[in-house]
């Protein structure tokens, strides 16, 4: 395991190159110096040698940067391997590397993860809001994409002979970040001379009990790290954000700054808005995250693996694809009379035991469509698409049982020896290879539709959907008297909507649909727990399905 820092600048050269010697030290652990440099063709890494230092000044700014450091704490890596040169727990093997490709910034992002990386160093940075990688720049794609621990860093290391002291800052509840920034503030305490370790913990003032609450996440965070060589100073402050609560402490009382956080929007205003620069010499600013767990690489290395392999919808063809569910999800009159015919050809096709007629009604149905919004509303986290889509589902399930009914009343009136015909009985058997086909149809539907060239196919997947006549041998059903096969028919419409609308979501996702991002996070969490509940849906719908038919066959 190694600490990383990636030098663009000689200003990085200065900052970083310090600040990754100390984490190295604490760690016991080698560093690794990365300089780029741009040219065309194939991506290679080659050693950045120490006889280049007069070739370029950034080069230069490196090399000159590491003959500062007291010897009696580096070494060179290729003086090692000479034999020249042994190391040991006191001091840091260095390496120095040249990282060579078209963009290299960006070759650093994608290669980091293929490092054996413990800590990557960053220079200070704003992130940019949103979620366009366009527009972000590599440190906050680093800060993103990195899977062990990130530290981003402003100002330069205290010196060990200089007394300094250390202020922990922190908001909200105690998570891993917020425990490595008092676990690394810590290693610093011990590397330098230090008068105070302070430990500041701030919360908004919108509770009767907020000191209490306060003190509570503050005494916890005293006890994840306690050492008997360092006394933790604890306080908490009232206030509405993180930097507010920060600029109540005086500056003059601390040096080195410490927060743990991912959140994006925080590390902008300690950046940005914080201003530590009335002292003489203004305090430095670590910034630290803790590394992905396990569990969310392999998840993240599974959704790069899926969406390298299927196809990804471009940015023009996602527009037009929300703004045509939008438009064609609507409740208004064109639906209601669109389930309102469909229902009626299908009642009749049914009666009729006509597959032809029935399926000409499958072809009318407008429901796939908000079908297929809600799907896409769910993986994209649209609240407002997916409340008007179900909406129109509803309603159509309304109309359509009602006109149903309808029929079958009339029915009764002037042919009153009707009977249940055979393709009434199929709808009123559902079984778990239902939901299959509605599952693969809710497939075939979402990528057809983000796909330009396949929207021919639509109509094929709304025949075998088959959502109208389900519900219309509900509504015949009920006025035939035959509870069980209304109740049937009914667990089939359901089943065919869950197993949809799930199948449209899981293509959406492959495709490159996600929830939007906000400071690093997603800005809703509400659509993770609808998906899963869609899936536990399917699982009691399946085995309901096998209670009621175990055995049939669609």
């Amino acid at each position: 395991m190694t600490v990383a820092v990636f030098i663009t600048s000689e200003s990085d050269a200065s900052c970083l190159i310090p600040w990754g010697v100390h984490f190295a030290l604490a760690d016991h652990t080698d560093l690794l110096i990365v300089c780029p440099r741009k040219s065309k063709g194939k991506r290679a890494w080659e050693k950045l040698e120490v006889s280049e230092k007069d070739g370029r000044s950034l080069y230069q700014s490196v090399f000159l940067e590491l003959e500062k450091i007291d010897p009696r704490r580096v070494v060179m890596k290729e003086a090692i391997a000479d034999g020249g040169e042994s190391t040991d727990m006191d001091r840091v093997a260095i390496e120095t590397r040249e990282l060579v490709a078209t963009a290299p910034e960006d070759a650093f992002v994608e290669e980091i993860g293929n490092l054996d990386v413990r800590l990557v160093l960053l220079p200070a940075f704003a992130p940019v809001k949103g979620s366009n990688e366009i527009d972000m720049r590599w440190h906050q794609k680093v800060f993103r994409a990195a899977p062990c621990q990130v530290a981003v860093v402003k100002g330069n290391v205290p010196a060990a002979e200089e007394a300094s002291r250390i202020l922990v800052a922190s908001e909200g509840e105690t998570d891993p970040d917020q425990k490595l920034a008092v676990a690394r503030s810590l290693q610093l305490a011990k590397s330098v001379e230090v008068e105070e370790v302070s430990l500041l913990y701030v919360r908004p003032d919108d509770d009767e009990v907020a000191a209490e609450i306060a003190d509570k996440h503050l005494s916890q965070l005293v006890k994840t790290k306690q050492d008997k060589l360092l006394d933790i100073v604890p306080r908490s402050i009232l206030a509405d954000s993180l930097c507010d609560g920060i600029r109540q402490i005086p500056e003059s009382s601390f040096d080195v700054l410490f927060v743990g956080t991912r959140k994006e929007k925080v590390i902008r205003s300690l950046f940005l808005d914080l201003d530590l620069g009335t002292q003489e010499v203004a305090p430095s600013i670590v910034v630290v995250r803790a590394a992905v767990p396990l569990t969310v690489r392999v998840w993240g290395g599974v959704t790069l693996w899926i969406r390298s392999k299927v196809p990804q919808i471009d940015r023009e063809r996602r527009v037009k694809l929300v703004d045509d569910l939008q438009v064609n999800s609507q409740l208004n009159f064109d639906f209601g009379a669109l389930i309102s015919l469909s229902t009626l050809i299908a009642a009749l096709g049914l009666v009729r035991d006509s597959g032809a007629v029935v399926i000409g009604a499958m072809l009318v149905a407008p429901l796939m469509t908000p079908l297929v919004a809600m799907g896409f509303a769910l993986v994209q986290g649209n609240l407002k698409l997916i409340r008007s889509a179900l909406r129109s589902v509803a309603w159509g399930f309304a109309i359509a049982l009602l006109i149903g009914a309808s029929i079958g009343l009339m029915l009764r009136l002037f042919a009153p020896g009707l009977e249940i015909s055979g393709q009434m009985a199929d709808r009123g058997s559902p079984n778990f290879l239902d939901l299959v086909v509605a599952l693969a149809s809710g497939v075939a539907a979402a990528y057809a539709m983000g796909r330009p060239n396949l929207i021919s196919a639509l109509p094929g997947v709304a025949i075998a959907a088959a959502l109208v006549p389900p519900v219309a041998t509900s509504g015949l059903a009920l006025t035939m008297g035959d509870l069980t096969l209304a109740g049937g028919a009914s667990l089939l419409f359901f089943t065919n909507i869950v197993a949809i609308v799930l199948g449209t979501a899981i293509t959406f996702w492959c495709v490159g649909i996600s929830t939007r991002i906000t400071e690093g996070r997603p800005a809703q969490i509400w659509p993770r727990y609808w998906l899963i509940g869609f899936v536990i849906l399917s699982i009691l719908l399946t085995l309901e399905m096998w209670n009621f038919n175990p055995l049939a066959t669609p």
